[in-house]
């Protein structure tokens, strides 16, 4: 096996390396972690760290915020823009590995993984992600495609109208791996209590970053009590929309039925997020 690993000084240079059929971006690393001991074939890996236009946290157009391909996840975590913008990030960064994990992944990396549980919190938050060329896309349409381009930054909008959130991660946080279900939630309610508006981000160890446009019509509505863990056709649907994996999609209908009953039941919270770790 030969590794390299190379740090292009501008995209476009970064570009041309992501031409070669075995290079592979690379942030800080922490993926490359889990194939450890595995046999690879010759590889070569393009890192971010030289970039400009891929690090730092700051304004971006028409009041959004932007988040750098190449920042750390703590960075992200503590960030004081960062939790008014996108408290989900947030709190899938507060939930996400040990303090020395977080100060070594990166956004980038966690997001080009697309398994990560960054993912489903942008896509709650209806991110766009910046190509090298300068064109925004959204996170999840860009999620389905068969080869990610070069992301250079996240753009999340500012939150302009109250918003029930959620954002939920199961697995083991002490092990080093993917968890079964990372899932956030973005709603808006109505003044009789009944979902008006809303964004659910998916994904899990096989289950690429996607958002359940299905399950988010359903909702639409809906109040308190006709969801629950037990909804009868937001289990089909679910079902539907994960067809290859009926295990995962009933574990996904239950949590979304039961935060969507538990977040309206306790309107008018603006945020309701577990508590930041220290």
């Amino acid at each position: 096996m030969t590794l390299q690993i190379r740090h292009p000084a501008t995209a476009a240079e970064a570009e041309a390396l992501l031409l070669e059929p075995s290079a592979s971006i690379v942030g800080g690393g922490t993926v490359l972690q889990l194939g450890l001991g595995v046999r690879a074939p010759n590889q070569t890996l393009v890192a971010l760290d030289r970039l400009p236009g891929a690090h730092g946290i700051g304004p971006g157009r028409n009041g959004w915020l932007r988040l750098g391909a190449a920042t750390l996840l703590e960075a992200l975590r503590t960030h004081p823009e960062v939790g008014r913008y996108a408290p989900l990030l947030a709190a899938a960064c507060t939930q996400l590995g040990a303090l020395a994990v977080r100060n070594l992944a990166t956004l980038g990396g966690n997001v080009g993984w697309r398994i990560g549980d960054c993912t489903a919190a942008l896509i709650a938050h209806d991110a766009l992600a910046e190509l090298a060329s300068g064109e925004q896309v959204a996170l999840a349409e860009l999620l389905r495609q068969p080869r990610l381009p070069l992301i250079l930054a996240l753009h999340v909008p500012p939150i302009t109208r109250p918003l029930l959130l959620r954002y939920e991660k199961i697995g083991h946080r002490e092990a080093f791996s993917p968890a079964r279900i990372a899932l956030a939630i973005a709603l808006e309610a109505d003044a009789a209590g009944r979902v008006a508006d809303c964004r659910i981000g998916l994904s899990g160890a096989g289950l690429h970053g996607r958002r359940l446009p299905a399950a988010e019509t359903w909702l639409r509505g809906h109040c308190a009590t006709d969801c629950g863990p037990d909804a009868t056709d937001l289990h089909a649907t679910l079902a539907n929309a994960l067809p290859d994996d009926p295990p995962r999609a009933r574990l996904a209908a239950r949590l979304i039925g039961g935060h969507v009953a538990a977040l309206l039941g306790r309107r008018p919270a603006t945020h309701a997020l577990p508590e930041r770790a220290a």
